[in-house]
């Protein structure tokens, strides 16, 4: 086992067609990053990393509770009922792994209008510093301790979704309970 597999080491090395090496970094401010795409990570994992693991846990759990202990009523009921749960379950997987918009490399454009000095990079227009993650997001928004990063530019429609996925779920459930 190397280093890497250990987790000692932060940086992957990336071998390139030329031979050469690009390493590719794994931790950036608070932020866990995986699967890079065009040198940017799909999946990141913010700094409040335990919030989204209960909440999953509570929306499994929830959703099985409600619909298989509560219910005593049709097979139709029951289906709907586990599709908007589980719809519910994977719109919040998705929210809390995709890529927020972190501001990943130093772009050189003449549009950029700050620099930031804890991450020494220049900023696009609309990216901030978020003081949780200790990165810039591009198109930030606020940062939800629920899926334990921030919501921005890359994560922004993702977050709507979720919160429509848990409005479909609360209201499909209430009507449920009432027949």
């Amino acid at each position: 086992m190397n280093d890497f597999e250990n987790g000692s080491i932060e940086d992957e090395n990336i071998l390139l067609s030329q031979g050469e090496v690009k390493k590719l970094k794994r931790k950036k401010g608070n932020q866990y990053c995986f699967w890079f795409k065009n040198d940017e990570p799909l999946i990141t994992i913010g700094p409040h990393w335990p919030f989204p693991l209960f909440l999953i846990v509570i929306l499994i759990f929830g959703t099985y509770y409600i619909g298989f202990i509560f219910y005593k009523s049709e097979i139709l009921f029951r289906i709907v009922q586990s599709c908007s749960g589980l719809f519910l379950i994977l719109s919040f997987i998705i929210t809390a792994l995709q890529n927020q918009g972190i501001n990943y490399q130093s772009i050189n454009a003449t549009f950029l209008d700050n620099w930031c000095q804890i991450c020494q990079m220049n900023k696009l227009k609309g990216t901030i510093h978020c003081k949780d993650c200790n990165i810039c997001i591009r198109g930030y928004d606020h940062h939800c301790i629920w899926i334990g990063k921030c919501v921005g530019e890359g994560n922004q429609f993702a977050f709507n979704v979720f919160i429509l996925a848990f409005l479909v779920f609360f209201v499909i459930n209430y009507v449920l309970l009432l027949i």
